[in-house]
């Protein structure tokens, strides 16, 4: 059995990975490397069964090498589901290049399979325009596609799905409802 790392699983489909993969009796551990560690308001795959404490709940940024180096220590498979919405550079940053260094520090911690959760705007033949609305996300994205397919040519699984949207907390705000924005 193998150690599996969720970059991004303290959001929502980072979160239902872990529960995933906890039910799977796959993974000897299940591990998720946020800014925030453990959910402050888990979703309700985690919230609502003993789920949380079963995930080892790792707090750092994915742009700190150091910390990269010791969540990434022994782990076998990984899987990031980050993303995040704002300006472009800022959305090519966090939903490209993140992921981009974690496939380069899985490459140096012998990580045998590398999955991520992407978009179904990307891929293909399909190019976007700077104008085009959230571009920077589906240019990070595609970003991270290629470098996982090049350092994981038989050994990765990329996801395309739609919008992706479930309960959201934010602060004291409480639940955004993100089929509204999707």
């Amino acid at each position: 059995m193998q150690r599996l790392l969720v970059l991004g699983g303290n959001g929502y489909v980072g979160q239902n990975i872990c529960r995933a993969a906890l039910d799977s009796g796959k993974f000897s551990v299940v591990a998720s490397l946020s800014r925030s560690g453990r959910p402050s308001n888990p979703g309700p795959c985690l919230a609502n069964s003993n789920m949380l404490d079963k995930v080892d709940w790792l707090e750092g940024d994915i742009f700190d090498s150091q910390r990269r180096d010791e969540a990434f220590e022994g782990v076998g498979v990984v899987v990031s589901t980050i993303g995040a919405f704002g300006s472009n550079d800022f959305m090519e940053k966090v939903c490209g290049d993140a992921t981009v260094e974690a496939v380069d520090t899985a490459v140096k911690h012998n990580v045998s399979r590398f999955g991520f959760v992407s978009s179904a705007q990307v891929g293909g033949s399909m190019k976007f325009s700077p104008s085009f609305p959230l571009y920077g996300y589906f240019k990070g994205k595609q970003k991270a596609e290629e470098a996982i397919q090049e350092a994981f040519p038989n050994a990765h699984a990329i996801l395309r799905p739609g919008f992706v949207f479930g309960p959201r907390n934010v602060g004291s705000v409480g639940p955004l409802p993100l089929h509204l924005i999707g």
